[in-house]
């Protein structure tokens, strides 16, 4: 077989994963050597996929020799096993195969898999760029036992605290100044310089943005001394033209006074040649035009209907040199307009841009304090090795070698990430070898982190040089772009095997349609052009979709919709009793509700309905009304830990250990374990009791009153465990497993206490402040076959299908938000802005007459394509049923309605061209019913009826406290040998005392062992105590003033190598003092530990040394001066 590169443009629904896996296994099968499956490499974006892929390639193979398939499954194995056969025929003929041959590999290769699973290489992309970083730390200047760092948000507000504590009153600190200049600039701007952390932090992100790598690179060329010359050469020209104009209008306005003419003797009057001159005073906008006064110039108009003779008179004196001025003014504009207006949008950001530099010095330094990597690194790191190491290396380096890689989702693929692995793929085609990739860039919907839609377009329409031409690594894969277009061999796959014909009809109408319509958009009608269209499955009954578009606004009626005839009746919306006006949020949430109501009457249920928004604030909306309603839910926020009643029963149990006068947290806590561990809500009179004991600043109340309810949390003891230990002690005693059918949350929140406590430290402050941060994204995974309602955002639906698919809030906009950032290079012609030639600007019409006009409209297409692509994903999910609700609120009046013939500013706009398009509009009319379902039972996906689910009935959490113990810090710090509560404070006070020299001292060793979470705050005033008779004692106190030279736990190396280490050494004059604290008995060992340091010290050359013993509890301290035995005596000579 030639060496070939498919690119399949796959639509929604064609059966994507279908051909990857068929792909997958003709390539392992065409050969009879079962370890073949070794060699080829097959990428996804997401574990889940990932998963997904893996479990469909080993059914497939186990499929193909189980004899005891039901008949409809054995038909479906057979099928494919036929459709591989026929292939490899048809590729392989010299292997001369036939179907019971295939069969025979696919045993081997089944068993092969098994045996070697680690070997079965189907990842994400993200994982396999990890196995090359870990191939190349030496060469990428990393440590080779990295972490991976998955948290974006501490990363970056570490680095911004960083930063910020760098800042000095030098005035030579050039970082302090810009940092003093950029709070000053925000407080002119009316915005308070106490969101600067805030603002740079949300900046920072771009550091970790693929989408603007180029232009990051660009930056980080330049020093905050180059920012400072752009940023002064820019107020200079700023300053400038302002003055030169302003000082034009200044003459002008001169004129007028000197003349004595009032705005009123002039044509036109405050809106004519005098608001010309005038708007220049307040404010310099060289796009700034008025077309009275141009008119006053070119048709020599200056006078206003009842000036008198005498002001036409005074007119005429000045009209010559305001001309004059007006054509300057004019002239400066034509100039100098469009440098003017990208200074000043290139300013604002100036600061910002400047400290990135910094920021990204100060995300280095914690990255190699703590010894981790960023996700986001990876592919920036790799890319010269992948691009400039040739290829034999790369694999000798991995152990391994890809002769085929197929990747899927190539639609979200990055520039970075497609280039790193386009060597491999070169390699694969020019040693003769399969590759593909799958993709459709109508369902690119990435692009916010990095996907680029044009990779798959452009790859399949073959158009691969506007992929490398004026790129930043563009000679580098020149080459290996030609050799891929020889081999190029695109293939579309349209056929929708996912939804009924009415929806597919649907889809391929409305978007063809909104690509007529938008022709100057040259990217978007590639993408949907006359082949993006899809076809129903040949000979099968694919009928009976149903199709409705309703719009709702605000003050709607509260009345429901007869959905079959498309009418509005007298019947209120479920929960009212009398006729009022809604808002647009209440209209559109009863709206889905009756769509709800209505799926279950024709027999769906709730599982077989999918609610899909564009933002995650809609779904929240959507999912608490639905909730209200008691409804079954699956939604972002009903899979969030932090909405779970157990969990927040544990964080506030933690905050009261943490702070024991919380009395917010002391509030919440009873009144949850009321709710949840009682079952039964507070009364009136439990609620002020509540309220009592939360505000007494004793806790012991608190406490007691946790007694009363049933439940004894043995405060001092408890308050002392690690932050797992707590969690499941917490767990055990307010018998949390099993309530709320909630145990799901309580197991995801084990394993985030046990991760964060093995990766960061046990102490509860901190295990807080990191659960503030990171409660919004931690979740449980979606639970399989419960019979609930999806809601969901149209981001996390792709891949999916439903039988109902209701899409609120159907009117998001396709153009730019005000604010968004643009990152543009700067041609070089541009000499304005000197080194800096890749700029921040906001996205604002104002750019399309700038230098970066091109830029700025290729970004609104863009823009435009991932909104119209959100629209298509959203739209190719149903398989029955879709209910698109748009906003009605500028289609209410005709002659208000938005023009037909201009861009449309959101998807209900949209929608109401298409149905005006398809002769189905009316004023006033808000249902529009375009297909008719059939009344049915939603079909049933057999794979998940016939999934094997284990259930547990009883679950118990046993204190294993008591028969087993961990080791949780080193054993300096716990006696493992015995278990004693004593032991282990003692052995507290001994970490403690190694680590103070001086007494002054106590206070800071004490914060910081809290802080390392040693001891609690509970503990601390006893060990304090205790602490403080060490340090005091009569014999030793001496000891530990600064009259004295300290050496604490110092190891010291005998000629044999042997390591002794006494706990404390004191050098007082010509003696050496040497300490020991013990716990009691007195044991005869801890004499002959101290005279065999003794011995050690005495080698040295020190001839006065004295033993200190300490004994913690009995206070007993026994002193003695090395050399009342013989060395020979001890049995310690070398």
């Amino acid at each position: 077989m030639p060496s070939t590169f498919k690119i399949y443009s796959s639509s929604a629904g064609s059966g994507k994963t279908y051909h990857l896996t068929k792909e997958y296994l003709k390539l392992a099968l065409h050969t009879s050597d079962p370890d073949y499956y070794r060699s080829v490499l097959a990428i996804t974006f997401t574990n889940d996929a990932a998963a997904e892929m893996k479990e469909r390639i080993l059914s497939a193979l186990r499929n193909f020799n189980d004899s005891s398939l039901p008949e409809k499954d054995k038909q479906k194995s057979e099928q494919l096993l036929d459709g591989i056969t026929q292939d490899l025929k048809l590729e392989y003929p010299e292997e001369h195969l036939d179907k019971e041959e295939v069969r025979m590999r696919a045993a081997k290769l089944f068993r092969q898999i098994l045996y070697n699973y680690s070997e079965f290489s189907v990842s994400t992309i993200d994982s396999f760029v990890n196995k090359i970083v870990q191939a190349f730390t030496r060469e990428l200047n990393i440590p080779q036992n990295f972490e991976v760092d998955l948290d974006s948000n501490t990363l970056l507000r570490t680095a911004v605290s960083l930063l910020l504590d760098k800042v000095t009153d030098s005035k030579n600190d050039l970082l302090s100044q810009t940092l003093e200049q950029y709070a000053l600039e925000k407080a002119r701007e009316g915005k308070s310089w106490t969101m600067l952390p805030d603002d740079l932090m949300d900046f920072a992100r771009n550091l970790l943005n693929e989408q603007v790598y180029e232009a990051i690179t660009d930056l980080q060329q330049l020093s905050l001394e180059d920012f400072r010359e752009v940023r002064e050469q820019l107020f200079l020209v700023q300053k400038q033209v302002a003055e030169t104009v302003q000082e034009a209008a200044q003459q002008a306005m001169q004129l007028f006074e000197q003349a004595d003419v009032s705005p009123a003797d002039l044509y036109q009057s405050t809106r004519g040649i005098y608001s010309y001159f005038n708007t220049w005073l307040k404010t310099v906008d060289l796009n700034y035009g008025n077309s009275n006064a141009a008119k006053t110039i070119a048709d020599d108009k200056w006078y206003g209907g009842k000036a008198s003779s005498a002001a036409k008179a005074q007119i005429d004196s000045i009209k010559q040199p305001l001309t004059e001025l007006y054509f300057h003014i004019e002239e400066i504009k034509d100039k100098y307009a469009a440098t003017f207006t990208l200074i000043q949008q290139v300013v604002p950001h100036l600061y910002k841009v400047s400290l990135l530099n910094e920021l990204e010095k100060c995300l280095q330094e914690i990255k190699l304090d703590k010894n981790t990597v960023h996700i986001s690194e990876f592919n920036k790191r790799i890319i010269d090795i992948v691009l400039m190491e040739p290829v034999p290396f790369i694999y000798e380096r991995l152990g391994e070698k890809y002769k085929h890689i197929l990747i899927d989702e190539f639609q979200d693929t990055s520039v970075l990430q497609w280039n790193n692995l386009l060597p491999l793929v070169d390699n694969a085609l020019a040693s003769g070898h399969f590759s593909m990739v799958v993709g459709d860039a109508k369902q690119a919907i990435y692009r916010w982190r990095g996907g680029e839609m044009e990779q798959i377009l452009h790859l399949y329409k073959g158009s691969t040089k506007q992929l490398y031409e004026n790129r930043r690594h563009g000679p580098l894969i020149r080459e290996r772009y030609e050799s891929v277009d020889q081999a190029r061999q695109p293939e579309n796959l349209s056929t929708n095997y996912r939804s009924r014909s009415e929806i597919i009809d649907f889809n391929n109408e409305l978007f063809t349609f909104i690509s007529q319509g938008h022709a100057n958009f040259g990217m978007f009608t590639s993408i949907y052009d006359k082949d993006f269209t899809q076809q129903v499955p040949t000979g099968s009954d694919k009928g009976g979709g149903h199709i409705q578009v309703l719009f709702t606004h605000e003050d709607d009626l509260n009345l429901q919709y007869d959905l079959n005839g498309c009418a509005r009746t007298a019947t209120l919306y479920e929960g009212y009793k009398n006729e009022e006006l809604l808002t647009y949020d209440e209209s559109t949430l009863n709206m889905v509700l009756q769509l709800v109501r209505h799926g279950l009457s024709e027999g769906y249920a709730l599982k077989d309905m999918a609610i899909l928004c564009r933002t995650n604030v809609k779904s929240k909306l959507i999912a608490n009304f639905l909730k209200e309603r008691r409804f079954d839910i699956i939604s972002q926020d009903s899979l969030s830990l932090q909405f779970a009643e157990v969990i927040n029963l544990i964080i506030a149990m933690f905050r009261v250990f943490n702070r024991p006068n919380d009395s917010l947290a002391k509030s919440e806590a009873l009144y949850l374990v009321c709710k949840v561990s009682l079952e039964t809500v507070p009364d009136v009179e439990m609620t002020k009791t509540i309220a009592d004991i939360a505000n007494d600043k004793e806790n012991a109340s608190f406490f007691e009153q946790l007694r009363v309810f049933g439940f004894d949390v043995q405060e001092r003891e408890t308050g002392n465990l690690s932050i797992y230990e707590l969690t499941e002690k917490l767990i055990r005693i307010f018998s949390l497993l099993g309530k709320n059918n909630e145990s799901e949350y309580l197991f995801r929140f084990l394993d985030l206490v046990l991760e964060y406590s093995l990766k960061h430290s046990n102490n509860l402050n901190n295990f807080l402040s990191y659960w503030e941060v990171q409660k919004d994204k931690l979740s449980i995974n979606t639970p399989k076959n419960r019979n609930a309602i999806t809601i969901t955002s149209i981001h996390k639906s792709k891949g999916l299908a439903y039988p109902i698919v209701i899409i609120p809030f159907a009117d998001w906009s396709t153009s730019p938000k005000p604010g968004n950032l643009m990152w543009s290079q700067l041609p070089d012609d541009v000499h304005v802005t000197g080194k800096l030639r890749s700029v921040a600007v906001n996205t604002s019409s104002r750019l399309e007459n700038t230098i970066l006009s091109e830029q700025y409209n290729t970004e609104l297409e863009k823009t435009f394509i991932e909104n119209l692509n959100m629209l298509y994903v959203a739209l190719t999910r149903p398989i029955d049923r879709l209910y698109l609700i748009g906003d009605a609120r500028e289609l209410l009046d005709e002659r208000k309605a938005p023009k037909l013939d201009v861009q449309a500013k959101n998807v209900s706009h949209l929608l109401y061209r298409f149905l005006v398009h398809k002769e189905l509009w009316a004023f006033g009319q808000h249902c529009y019913q375009l297909a008719q379902g059939k009344q049915q039972v939603a079909r049933r996906d057999d794979a998940s009826d016939n999934d094997t689910t284990y259930r547990v009935d009883h679950l118990a959490s046993t204190d294993w406290e008591q028969r087993l113990k961990i080791k949780q810090h080193a054993n300096n710090v716990f006696d493992f040998e015995t278990q004693t509560v004593q032991r282990q404070q003692n052995r507290k006070l001994h970490y403690a005392l190694a680590r103070i020299a001086f007494a002054p001292e106590l206070d800071r060793v004490l914060r910081q062992m809290v802080y390392e979470g040693i001891i609690s705050e509970r503990e601390k005033p006893e060990v304090a105590q205790k602490l403080k008779q060490v340090i005091s004692h009569p014999r030793l106190r001496y000891y530990f003033t600064n009259k004295v030279v300290v050496e604490h736990e110092k190891e010291v190396l005998d000629a044999r190598a042997y390591l002794y280490k006494p706990d404390r050494i004191v050098f007082d004059g010509d003696t050496v003092v040497l300490m020991e604290f013990k716990t009691p008995p007195p044991e005869p060992e801890h004499r002959y530990r101290l005279d065999h340091y003794a011995v050690r010290f005495r080698q040295l050359g020190y001839q006065k040394v004295k033993c200190v013993l300490y004994y913690f509890e009995t206070e007993e301290v026994k002193t003695w001066q090395y050399g009342s035995k013989k060395t020979e005596q001890l049995g310690l000579e070398l």
